[in-house]
């Protein structure tokens, strides 16, 4: 695995050429008169008293006006956002700056990151053939209890980049002297929020048990994704032809379930012939890494659309960490679909809980947020392939059916939009508009949905 990633900086060759992140989430909506730079040498935590964006401040004395927003240097003193004399604001970093560094997870290398050392995986990932399902278990009981949930980024809901997001808007109405101005919103057909359901299948039995998921997935109008190790089992075709018949996708989830594929760059470019081969003959559009383990910058490199191998925010995988946002955002040319909801074998077998409370509570913060929910499950026996799991998941299925506001496609469905928005074409019929207002606190702005009804 490589070093932790440097902090971003806005004037990096590769970034430079690529159009704004946050006016690419926030499109057509523009302003240029904004003030917004990037300092001189390395990045720091600019902490207000909501948030916290982690950037290069500028230490130059800031233009005359009125002070909107103070962020604290972790050295002692503070910068602050400025409304300028003509109304325009001045901001003490660069906003962009601040959201690769956010979803890249160039975060790492200034957060102390409770994990195992890359020797510690790889000794894990050796002798764990060797040890029973239930001592792995309680092993990964032990090591959360022991490391806790950290501050940040905050479990299940990390809301840095959403108040990044609103902090821009607010500066933009500023800049345009207007309190309110329209966007692309997020979702088609004016719905408020998105939900993909995405199985990670991890054994034969795994995908044997899969059927079972998808009855009970089709019952309630759901479809969603099943994850296969490419070369890892046995694959029955004959199940994945049904699965596929049936409505739902067949996804990647690597070629085998350890951390091989990230362990360097070059075995990551040594497999990929491989893994094109294993999603062509799966079928496969989308991809995610065996749990999870990832290099945020090579994902741009996996020959698929779209990846879900990002977390919203998961301190209890063997790699932690998190991109924070709740919205797909681009790798290169791939489609990054962030999994936002704690998966269920953090919530029933690491935590032991025995109710959905977390889950409902996180998709309802992610709905009113309108983000991007993604939920992720396996159908193996431990998950849930087990009866009482899969009970549970079904009370969260039945909770969310009946939100007739929220889009439930296929994942590639929604990599395939987010491409479309992104491209924004006028005569796209799909395509609504969201508002962008004044919120309670004029400098984080609103960001309402469509109020007309839904298109058919």
């Amino acid at each position: 695995m490589s070093s932790p990633k440097r902090p971003r900086s806005a004037d990096d060759s590769d970034a430079a050429t690529l159009p704004s992140p946050l006016r690419r989430l926030l499109a057509p909506l523009d302003a240029p008169s904004i003030d917004s730079g990037s300092g001189q040498g390395k990045a720091v935590w600019l902490s207000s008293d909501r948030w916290r964006a982690l950037a290069r401040p500028r230490l130059e004395n800031p233009p005359p006006g009125a002070e909107l927003e103070r962020f604290a240097l972790p050295a002692g003193g503070s910068v602050s956002a400025i409304r300028q004399t003509d109304g325009t604001p001045w901001i003490p970093f660069d906003l962009d700056e601040a959201y690769q560094n956010f979803v890249s997870e160039a975060w790492r290398g200034e957060v102390r990151v409770k994990a195992l050392t890359q020797r510690q995986l790889s000794t894990y990932y050796r002798v764990k053939p060797f040890f029973p399902r239930r001592l792995q278990l309680a092993g990964r009981r032990l090591f959360a209890r022991r490391s806790g949930v950290p501050s940040f980024p905050s479990w299940p809901l990390e809301e840095s980049v959403d108040l990044l997001l609103r902090f821009y808007a607010g500066c933009t109405l500023l800049a345009l002297g207007a309190n309110s101005a329209s966007f692309r919103w997020f979702w088609p057909k004016g719905h408020h929020a998105a939900l993909i359901l995405t199985h990670d299948v991890e054994s034969d039995e795994g995908l044997r048990r899969a059927v079972e998921l998808a009855d009970l997935e089709e019952a309630r109008g759901f479809r969603s994704s099943f994850n296969i190790v490419g070369s890892w089992y046995p694959i029955d075709y004959g199940i994945v032809e049904e699965l596929r018949d049936r409505g739902f996708e067949i996804g990647l989830h690597g070629l085998r379930h350890d951390r091989s594929l990230f362990a360097s760059r070059e075995a990551f470019v040594r497999q990929l012939p491989a893994v094109a081969e294993a999603a062509r003959a799966l079928g496969a559009t989308g991809f995610r890494s065996p749990s999870t383990h990832r290099v945020h910058d090579w994902l741009g490199d996996l020959p698929v659309s779209y990846d879900c191998s990002m977390p919203h925010s998961d301190p209890f995988e063997p790699q932690p960490g998190g991109c924070c946002t709740l919205w797909p955002y681009f790798i290169g040319g791939v489609v990054e679909l962030p999994y936002t909801m704690p998966q269920d074998f953090t919530l029933f077998s690491v935590l032991q809980q025995r109710t959905v409370d977390t889950w409902l509570n996180q998709a309802e913060a992610v709905q009113r947020r309108h983000g991007l929910l993604q939920c992720l499950t396996h159908p193996d026996p431990g998950y849930l392939g087990d009866a009482d799991k899969r009970a549970l998941y079904g009370e969260l299925l039945d909770a969310l059916a009946e939100r007739p506001r929220l889009w439930k496609p296929l994942p590639r469905v929604l990599a395939e939009w987010w491409r479309r928005r992104d491209r924004g074409e006028a005569d796209d019929p799909e395509i609504t508009t969201g508002r962008i207002r004044e919120g309670d606190n004029p400098l984080y702005a609103r960001l309402d949905p469509p109020t007309e009804p839904l298109l058919s």
